[in-house]
């Protein structure tokens, strides 16, 4: 392939946003696909650009690279996530994409994550040259189902992991080798004007006007070209690949894979599945009219996993495949009598502690079933197959102005031994509805109706399933700001699961091969996750280590660690720290940036603090310190 990574296209301000352009040998012209991203083109996605482009160019199809405003290399701010500016852009570059002579005119929008975020969002704006989307690992919701909230609490992990590297991802500089001798300048300008988008974040506590901008769920009708979904059962995000299949109102398959928040060529746990051989299908058929059968494929591909653990390293299952939108039976799980109460301890919800479970596995539940209510069916007369998202239905009471209840539901074997299935939480303020906050008065019985992750999984006849109920989901809900005792009416409540659809055809595994090799070496890739506890304290700690030597001249190094922690009795004795440290090394270049997040909250506010130091050969180039206090109003 052609590779053009000093490409500057002017916006409708005259802000030039750079891309790379992978252009396929040989005579155009081709389709092209873009993909619109903060992380930046030419070291921190490097290796993976080049894997994608590398097979993409090789079916006749070029790639077109963006870094967004005002990251990489090009200029500008970027003010926050999602912005309209962002996706105004994004319909410029398409334009300009399909006015170019190597290109048919007809342009593709893919990515994961941000990029699949970015895909769905542009799709809605109905750019003309945008024929066909691939958006993998994304969210319909950016309030329930995004990295910020979840059941209307504020994420509590997740704030010392992707919050804090964009911290320290917004302070490094363009590279001189693609933008020249004004890179010093515009690092400069961009870190005096960058904001710091946390705050933003936690000002938003209900799914209002700021959460609904960029939500494929506030107008699902707008997204009109064929849309590819492609998510797995341990990803945080699966909820919106499921529900896009589901609302979306466009020509759309979608595959669901084993995966946590992983490229599924390289998925884990494994069975991988080859999104290199299928984007390629999917793009020339919708971008070059290709007659390749990729709209024959079924309208829903999945992994169904057969046997507990459901998180294991490999996962154990079958690929089944259905044809077209299939109706869903039900069964309930009635929780029984006699009023309960919880009222502590507060890490409760620590034995799967991490959003995207992959990353984390879950431990033995024994220590949180025994701090839970626990509900039990009685042994299955047969196999139950559970897919997709079980909705909690529970009469609540708290005794106290606020508080919050989490599920979680497990696989229990005759002989005792518990594997987690799935799990969910709400802020009671939340009852029903996340855009409509209620108030909670002392004493009085509410119904909570909330869904738990979607998720696929047998529960083998003769087991039982177990519902444990508590007021704490930590350490992935921050908790509430006061103590509270949580009282649930089992006669009152109960558990509803979807199940297998009918008519699957199961298919041979399509496993992936190995992606093409890129011009990188990872000289050091660890990841460290230890849980700390005593008598007043349980604290969870992560670390991670990455190093890569690009085309074997430019070091990109990685260094971040966090951890958040509760006492036992107390929720405001919730904090969390975390740091990353970037380095960009070359023979005459070598920056950094340094980023940390602390946060801590009493019964009134959250208190956030944010640090960012840049460096230049050791130097400090620039450094500041925000700290704001955000009134809890409904988190």
């Amino acid at each position: 392939m052609l590779v053009d990574r000093k490409v500057f296209v002017p916006m409708r301000d005259g802000i030039r946003i750079a891309l790379t352009l992978y252009l396929p040998e040989g005579p155009g012209p081709f389709p092209a696909v873009v993909e619109s991203l903060p992380y930046r083109k030419d070291d921190d996605c490097f290796t993976r650009d080049w894997q994608t482009y590398s097979y993409l160019t090789d079916a006749g199809i070029a790639g077109v690279r963006v870094d967004i405003r005002g990251t990489g290399a090009s200029e500008g701010v970027i003010t926050d996530e999602y912005t309209a500016e962002e996706m105004a852009d994004a319909v410029e570059v398409i334009g300009w994409v399909a006015a170019q002579t190597w290109c048919n005119g007809n342009v593709g929008m893919w990515g994961i994550s941000w990029g699949g975020f970015s895909s769905l969002q542009t799709a809605m704006l109905q750019p003309p040259a945008l024929k066909a989307i691939v958006a993998m690992h994304a969210t319909h919701d950016r309030f329930a189902t995004d990295v910020h909230y979840t059941g209307g609490s504020i994420q509590a992990a997740e704030q010392g992991d992707w919050p804090t590297s964009m911290v320290a991802l917004n302070g490094l500089p363009p590279d001189p080798e693609i933008v020249g001798e004004r890179w010093r300048q515009m690092w400069v300008d961009r870190l005096e004007q960058t904001p710091q988008w946390l705050f933003n974040w936690f000002r938003h506590q209900s799914r209002d006007a700021y959460w609904l901008h960029g939500s494929p769920c506030a107008d699902y009708r707008s997204i009109r070209v064929p849309t590819l979904l492609i998510g797995g059962w341990l990803d945080g995000y699966i909820d919106g690949m499921l529900s896009m299949l589901d609302q979306l109102d466009c020509p759309r398959r979608a595959v669901i894979g084993p995966w946590g928040h992983y490229r599924p060529a390289t998925g884990v746990p494994a069975p991988t599945f080859d999104h290199f051989e299928l984007m390629a299908r999917w793009f020339a058929h919708h971008l070059r009219g290709d007659d390749n059968g990729v709209m024959e494929m079924p309208f829903l591909t999945a992994w169904v996993r057969t046997e507990p653990p459901y998180d294991a390293p490999v996962s154990t299952g079958i690929w089944q495949a259905w044809p077209a939108e299939t109706a869903v039976d039900f069964w309930e799980m009635p929780l029984g009598d006699g009023i309960q109460t919880w009222d502590g301890p507060q890490w409760v919800g620590s034995h799967a502690p991490a959003w995207d479970r992959a990353v984390v596995g879950s431990s033995d539940p024994v220590l949180d079933d025994e701090a839970s209510l626990t509900f039990e069916s009685d042994p299955l007369p047969a196999d139950l197959d559970l897919f997709g998202s079980p909705q909690v239905q529970l009469m609540v009471s708290s005794d106290q102005s606020a508080g919050l209840v989490a599920a979680r539901m497990l696989a229990v074997s005759p002989d005792g031994n518990a594997f987690l299935i799935c799990r969910g939480s709400r802020n009671l303020v939340f009852p029903d509805d996340l855009s409509v906050p209620t108030r909670v008065e002392m004493g009085e019985w509410r119904q909570v109706t909330f869904p738990l992750l979607a998720a696929s999984a047998r529960i083998p006849a003769g087991w039982r399933l177990r519902l444990s109920v508590a007021g704490a989901d930590f350490p992935i809900a921050w908790p509430p700001g006061r103590r509270f005792r949580l009282s649930v009416d089992p006669a009152r409540s109960r558990l509803r699961l979807p199940l297998l659809l009918v008519g699957g055809e199961t298919l041979t595994n399509p496993s992936a091969p190995p992606p093409p090799s890129a011009p990188a070496e990872t000289e050091r890739d660890e990841v460290e996750w230890r849980v700390e506890r005593d008598e007043a304290r349980t604290t969870f700690r992560r670390s991670l280590a990455r190093d890569e030597l690009q085309e074997g001249r430019l070091r990109y190094s990685t260094r971040q660690q966090w951890e958040v922690a509760v006492g036992a009795e107390d929720p405001t004795s919730t904090s969390l720290v975390s740091k990353v440290e970037l380095k960009l090394e070359r023979s005459d270049w070598k920056v950094g940036a340094n980023g940390r997040v602390a946060i801590t909250a009493d019964a009134d506010a959250f208190y956030l603090e944010i640090g960012l130091a840049t460096f230049e050969d050791e130097q400090v180039i620039f450094e500041r310190t925000w700290k704001e206090h955000i009134e809890r109003i409904y988190a």
